[in-house]
């Protein structure tokens, strides 16, 4: 049935007819309208141009830890794609590979997406950005997540590797995470590895932003730099209002 036809179907029945006064079912029209708009929508997406993509593959079934961003369960999450805002979608980040495979309505398969088509998408309240990097941009092509939304922005590049070892005669493998993180600042992206290459990119606030580190015990060892990313670019922009 033409989802066209369902909405305008569903909707009449909210509509009294002409001439005969009856008491308004503010609750049944409520439940008819909710029903109309479900249905449109679940037609267009099950249409939907982000469920054309090939088929995603499974990793070796042999490495035990999973690839993906964070767990490795289905999240319902949104995509800005090829011009179109999906919301409800299905779907999965594979940080090894960096792509997203989502699950199409009713089906118990996934699918890549073009990773050329993602401009951003939401993952379980975490927002991400693809961004087209170059030599120039100092930034490799790929999905970033928005640590912190500023005029100065932090972000962070998930990376899991595959570490293999065959040393004991038999194959063992696990996924070994190592998160990059980027400051863009005034159109220029600056990767950061440590407390002094962040606060050089904020050279006119260093001498305050050394204090609110000390006083925050703030740390930049690898499992403690996301944090400090994050909290020393979110406390320069309030100094720098």
């Amino acid at each position: 049935m033409p989802y066209t036809f369902i909405v305008v179907f569903l909707l009449y029945l909210t509509i009294p007819a002409t001439g005969q006064p009856v008491q308004p079912d503010t609750s049944f029209r409520q439940v008819a309208r909710n029903q109309a708009i479900t249905t449109y929508e679940q037609t267009l997406y099950e249409q939907a141009h982000i469920y054309e993509g090939n088929e995603y593959i499974a990793h070796d079934h042999r490495i035990k830890i999973h690839p993906f961003y964070r767990i490795d369960s289905l999240q319902v999450g949104t995509i800005f794609y090829n011009g179109v805002h999906y919301n409800r979608v299905q779907m999965l980040y594979d940080i090894v590979r960096d792509e997203l495979a989502v699950q199409p309505p009713g089906g118990g398969y996934r699918l890549r997406v073009r990773n050329d088509y993602v401009t951003a998408f939401s993952l379980g309240g975490y927002q991400f950005s693809r961004i087209v990097g170059d030599s120039a941009a100092g930034v490799p092509t790929g999905f970033y997540e928005v640590l912190y939304n500023g005029r100065t922005k932090a972000l962070s590049h998930r990376v899991k590797t595959i570490h293999e070892d065959i040393s004991s005669g038999s194959y063992r493998a696990d996924y070994v995470q190592k998160d990059r993180f980027y400051i863009l600042k005034e159109g220029l992206y600056h990767e950061v590895k440590s407390k002094r290459s962040l606060l050089n990119l904020f050279p006119d606030q260093a001498k305050n932003l050394r204090k609110y580190i000390r006083a925050n015990k703030l740390k930049f060892t690898d499992d403690q730099r996301e944090v400090a990313v994050t909290q020393v670019t979110k406390r320069y922009e309030e100094l720098t209002k």
